[in-house]
């Protein structure tokens, strides 16, 4: 390739920049672009947090009320997995689009300040909003806990009414039973 001559050399440098400048601003947008889908991802998940918050009351309910019905609780848990599959799949996609602006925003981290400063808000709302939600659960596992403990009671209780039906039963039987021998065979 040849070198510019002393003329075109100013011209040179002037290209350089441009392109360089549009290729900064491009890179900047793609910055910009990266950052506010991870914004979009951070509030979703709040919102699907507060979902399964309400999900963790009804499954709180669903456990307290007697009888227990399985089937409802077993609806409000396929529920709420869905939820947090929702979130595992917004995590990950986070955690990627960070990879390709960790770098970036590293080397200018004014210049995005604004938006990592709202980021750091949301996962600081989201965290808090964890922290309620691991509460939730806790109460949660509680609950079902005593609901297994009331059911496997009334189970026992059951079998223990049954056996002693049967004792009754066989016993008034044998009451009923006579003995051949002591049977007046004269009439």
């Amino acid at each position: 390739m040849q070198r510019p001559t002393r003329e075109q050399q100013p011209y040179k440098i002037l290209i350089d920049i441009v392109i360089n400048s549009c290729c900064n601003r491009r890179d900047t947008d793609m910055t910009e672009n990266y950052l506010q889908i991870m914004t979009e991802s951070l509030e979703k998940k709040i919102d699907i947090l507060d979902q399964i918050f309400e999900v963790n009351k009804r499954q709180f309910e669903a456990s307290s009320a007697r009888p227990f019905n399985a089937e409802a609780y077993d609806m409000i848990m396929e529920e709420k997995g869905k939820l947090i599959d929702e979130i595992e799949r917004l995590d990950e996609g986070f955690t990627s689009t960070y990879e390709l602006v960790r770098e970036a925003v590293q080397k200018e981290p004014d210049q995005y300040r604004d938006k990592v400063l709202y980021m750091q808000e949301l996962v600081r709302r989201a965290v808090d909003k964890g922290v309620s939600i691991e509460a939730q659960e806790k109460r949660n596992k509680a609950s079902m806990e005593t609901a297994i403990s009331s059911k496997r009671n009334e189970m026992k209780e059951r079998r223990v009414s049954a056996k002693a039906a049967t004792q009754y039963y066989n016993a008034v039987n044998k009451l009923n039973k006579i003995d051949p021998q002591l049977m007046d065979r004269k009439k």
